[in-house]
């Protein structure tokens, strides 16, 4: 490849091919362990380390059941429908609210070190930046919004044997950091193939309704980019040069991404040091995750 030619295929972001079809689901399911089955035998439990750990990404099925699915969805539905129906909601639980025309706490950062629960509704860019992922409604600490919320949180997250996990992937000992529970609706405008900085950290990412196609908008992962630093240094190098986010995946020619379509209740794990993204939804659509990062 020629200088010149290698100067072209830098001036652009290059995307990586998103899987579908019969190819897409016999990528994820090679990727896809039952949940019982790790959490009751050793030979399950180590496939699903070394899945996670080869792989970057690894899919737990049917990891929650359908009666405490109900009853979150229940909770979370109970609680947006009491904000959006007032004007001046008055929060019967113990939360800091976010609304889009009235902010009472910003920064990442403060969302994760608040004592309380945060319901934050996100919005457009004051600065018209892409990636607002405007529509969704995120809750930091979901577990203290009322007692009932913290029992279900911590019976969908199965966080022991997670963390046990991730230590038999890592051989390294990893603790929650932040837990979130997202409400998405019809968000379009998100953020493109990046990674959640070069320190290792992992999500667990558990369905709370059907993702069942691309509209839906589901959470797409490049298998393997999370040890792969020919991947990263190209895109590094290109975001240089291009004064782009320095976390931003651009240069994902020849990769493949993989959807990953699920069913209410399964869970997915990855390494965020890998390059994912929320793909777009369709405008009627929506999606609720409850989400943990673990840090070392």
């Amino acid at each position: 490849m020629t200088s010149t030619a290698q100067r072209s295929i830098e001036a652009v972001p290059t995307l990586p091919e998103l899987l579908a079809g019969p190819e897409r689901d016999r990528h994820a399911e090679q990727l896809t362990v039952p949940f019982s089955h790790v959490a009751r035998s050793k030979r399950s439990f180590l496939r699903a380390a070394w899945t996670l750990h080869h792989h970057g990404v690894l899919v737990l099925r049917q990891a929650v059941e359908p009666e405490r699915l109900q009853a979150i969805n229940t909770e979370v539905d109970q609680l947006l429908d009491g904000i959006e129906r007032s004007e001046s909601p008055d929060l019967n639980c113990n939360a800091i609210l976010n609304l889009p025309d009235k902010r009472s706490i910003k920064g990442y950062d403060n969302f994760v070190d608040a004592e309380r629960a945060v319901i934050n509704y996100r919005v457009k860019r004051a600065d018209g930046r892409s990636g607002s992922d405007a529509g969704m409604v995120d809750i930091f600490h979901p577990e203290r919004l009322n007692d009932t919320m913290a029992t279900l949180v911590e019976s969908c997250l199965h966080e022991r044997l997670i963390a046990r996990l991730l230590l038999a992937a890592s051989w390294r000992p990893f603790q929650v950091k932040c837990r979130n529970l997202y409400v998405n609706r019809g968000v379009q405008d998100t953020r493109g193939y990046h990674c959640d900085g070069r320190s290792q950290k992992f999500k667990s990412f558990v369905f709370l309704t059907d993702v069942s196609e691309l509209n839906d908008g589901p959470y797409c992962y490049v298998p393997t980019t999370h040890r792969d630093k020919r991947a990263w240094r190209r895109s590094r190098n290109f975001n240089k040069l291009n004064g782009c986010n320095r976390h931003e995946y651009t240069q994902l020619q020849g990769y493949r991404a993989l959807p990953m379509l699920a069913r209410a209740g399964d869970m997915v794990i990855s390494s965020q040091r890998g390059a994912h993204r929320g793909h777009p939804q369709h405008p009627e659509a929506r999606r609720s995750v409850l989400v943990n990062m673990y840090q070392r």
